[in-house]
């Protein structure tokens, strides 16, 4: 084997034994994902011995990872909750998912425009509208990992938080989108140009239910194995086109989930089984590694970081704490305290679009990375304190059943 293939077992073998000791410390429950994550910030501390071609492979990897659990995302949304439920006569009426995930997100980003605007006045460091959507973002990356691993992802709770990320994440990307096209360009049509990515879905659904009343064409998708080929197909030609039309490739991978999640076809619970063993398994680990190689630990050195951080952090848990009050209410005070905290949970796009801001004007790069720095803390902080709020209900639950 040459060093690359040694380098690459060495990764995964430590990573699982270093996620699988952080995991079980008594008290901290540290989930997995964050593991993941923090044996990538500590692979950063000592990444000067490996060269950059072996780290660029890593990076890859992680990509490749982010777009499989966007993916599982889409994969795992129960489209049936996301339609208003029937009122039955003598009970109190129902709301579906989706309503409640973007009634979380019009508070969200309303209180977000508000922190947004008070701390742009007091630094003028940032445009008002970059750090709405910097603050009503959610990391999906990481709530879903956490939903999965503490059983609550198929549980009505967990479904809804679930939702509730997507709906943060997908309004964030396109409003991001529609913002630095408008102050890039000064018109909406590359957005508008973006949003072909949406139809396009929405006719490969309608193609793959037409194809399902087509014998021949059912024969012909063939075995499990065959089908989990044609998944992976599809998920390519997803990210493939929404990259052509501008639109953001972890927006298209999302979609196909949503597709292969709306349409009944046969050993459906089998390949969702695969994707989870690819995924969990392999995949999505190396997405955490490699974003805990991005850590830059130069941000700690700037003092102007070191100033805005508590007032991001305040901002950043506020504006997601307070709307799960109400909305989040019906499961529970302490199930919507919990909520609140795992959705303050901020990462990937917090970054990219930090770094987009700086680079179009909107943000200056020391506040820039206080948010980075801030969303880190976040992610850290956020799904320990929510594993450490719901284990007591969990088990009970479990035992119940």
């Amino acid at each position: 084997m040459n060093e690359t293939m040694h380098l690459f077992l060495l990764i995964v073998l430590a990573s699982f034994v270093f996620s699988w000791v952080v995991s079980r410390i008594p008290l901290l429950r540290i989930p997995a994902s964050v593991a993941y994550l923090l044996f990538g910030v500590l692979l950063h501390v000592g990444a000067g011995r490996i060269p950059p071609d072996e780290l660029l492979w890593i990076n890859q990897l992680g990509d490749l990872g982010l777009l499989f659990l966007m993916f599982l995302s889409g994969l795992e949304v129960q489209v049936s909750q996301l339609r208003p439920a029937p009122r039955v006569a003598g009970e109190e009426p129902k709301v579906s998912a989706l309503t409640t995930a973007l009634t979380f997100f019009a508070a969200t980003f309303l209180l977000s425009f508000l922190g947004a605007l008070l701390i742009s006045r007091l630094s003028g460091d940032a445009h008002p509208w970059m750090l709405t959507l910097l603050f009503s973002t959610t990391s999906l990356g990481i709530i879903l990992p956490v939903l999965e691993e503490t059983g609550l992802l198929h549980q009505a709770y967990g479904q809804v938080l679930l939702t509730a990320a997507l709906a943060a994440d997908f309004l964030t990307m396109l409003l991001v989108s529609l913002y630095v096209s408008v102050r890039t360009s000064g018109t909406a049509l590359s957005f508008l140009f973006a949003l072909a990515v949406i139809p396009a879905t929405a006719a490969a659904y309608l193609l793959l239910q037409w194809a399902r009343g087509v014998p021949s064409l059912r024969r012909f998708a063939g075995d499990p194995q065959a089908r989990m080929r044609g998944l992976l197909a599809l998920l390519a030609a997803a990210c493939a086109f929404a990259d052509f039309t501008g639109a953001e490739p972890i927006l298209g991978s999302f979609l196909a989930g949503m597709v292969v999640s709306a349409v009944p076809f046969a050993y459906k619970a089998k390949l969702r089984s695969y994707c989870h063993g690819l995924g969990y398994g392999f995949l999505i680990p190396m997405f955490f590694i490699s974003v805990g190689l991005h850590f830059h630990f130069s941000a700690f050195r700037e003092p102007s970081s070191w100033l805005w951080l508590p007032v991001l952090l305040v901002v950043m848990f506020a504006v997601k704490l307070l709307p799960a009050w109400p909305v989040l209410r019906p499961f529970g005070g302490k199930a919507a305290i919990a909520g609140g905290v795992l959705m303050s949970s901020r990462l990937s796009l917090v970054a990219a679009a930090a770094i987009i801001g700086v680079n179009i004007g909107a943000m200056t790069p020391g506040l820039a990375q206080s948010m980075i720095l801030a969303a880190v803390v976040t992610c850290l902080v956020a799904p320990v304190v929510f594993v450490s709020m719901t284990y007591g209900w969990r088990r009970r639950s479990s035992t119940i059943g």
